[in-house]
């Protein structure tokens, strides 16, 4: 259910709102909510939580809200997509994880801070200059975002990563995205929703083969069709495939293959 009152936009700043509304909405993302002004009341799973000037509320993915405004409000949301979290949690270490943010509660509270001011003003700056029409600019912002409440609020990268593993991402869609991605098992298996021992189950009943087999797999794969296809040094995209030494891509490739790289470009660009 999803109000039409709210529009569909990854970024909204300073929605309006007039005293006395009730608004029922509901997202497939991550949502956080700034109040720029005025005050309200907000229902999360049943609970009413007070909303004032210079907070900020983050919720989980496909929560039922209720919005009340006791007074006129504006508001800037982000919605927070699977993929933009996914993407920090392959990028960023995970802290420690204290006995606070080890509660599965599904709405987390961040306090005012220069740098959620800085975001702000940032994004503020960015509709003014139409940014919305500017999709790789929005993404980085929502990047941003989640970089900025993390730090504030460190408890906030396992709770991302414990909300996200309700819902876990399509294994087979992930590792065809991130393949290229020299990350440790661990990390992973989080960026995926999952833990440990059931990333690697689930891998070998999607994939019928381990992590490291198929990865080296793949990645042959499509050097050879570089090589051959394309005519392109190894040395030209060895890093970007995920190759950390010519000399350990040489020889699986040789052992997988058959032929050496060297001599599959030569015959290919002779061809």
């Amino acid at each position: 259910m999803k109000n039409k009152m709210i529009p569909d936009y990854p970024i909204m700043y300073k929605m309006n709102f007039t005293n006395g509304r009730l608004m029922k909405f509901q997202f497939d993302d991550f949502l956080f909510l700034y109040v720029y002004s005025g005050e309200g009341t907000i229902c999360v799973s049943g609970i009413n939580h007070p909303l004032s000037k210079g907070c900020g509320w983050i919720l989980a993915r496909n929560e039922h809200i209720s919005f009340h405004t006791e007074s006129f409000m504006q508001v800037v949301h982000i919605r927070i997509s699977e993929e933009a979290v996914t993407e920090y949690l392959l990028r960023a270490t995970s802290p420690a994880m204290t006995d606070a943010e080890n509660e599965d509660i599904n709405v987390m509270t961040v306090t005012n801070h220069v740098l959620l001011q800085g975001l702000i003003s940032g994004i503020e700056a960015g509709v003014d200059n139409n940014f919305r029409a500017n999709q790789p600019l929005t993404y980085l912002k929502i990047q941003e975002c989640i970089n900025v409440l993390t730090y504030l609020r460190p408890g906030l990268h396992n709770w991302f990563s414990r909300m996200n593993s309700l819902q876990r991402i399509n294994l087979k869609d992930f590792m065809e995205c991130h393949y290229q991605d020299n990350l440790p098992l661990e990390q992973l298996a989080q960026a995926s929703g999952r833990s440990l021992s059931t990333f690697r189950r689930d891998f070998l009943k999607v994939f019928g083969t381990t992590l490291g087999k198929w990865l080296l797999t793949k990645r042959l794969e499509e050097a050879y069709v570089l090589i051959k296809e394309k005519k392109i040094k190894p040395s030209e995209f060895l890093l970007d495939l995920g190759f950390e030494s010519f000399s350990h891509f040489s020889h699986s490739f040789k052992a997988y293959f058959g032929i050496q790289p060297s001599i599959l470009l030569k015959e290919s660009i002779v061809k």
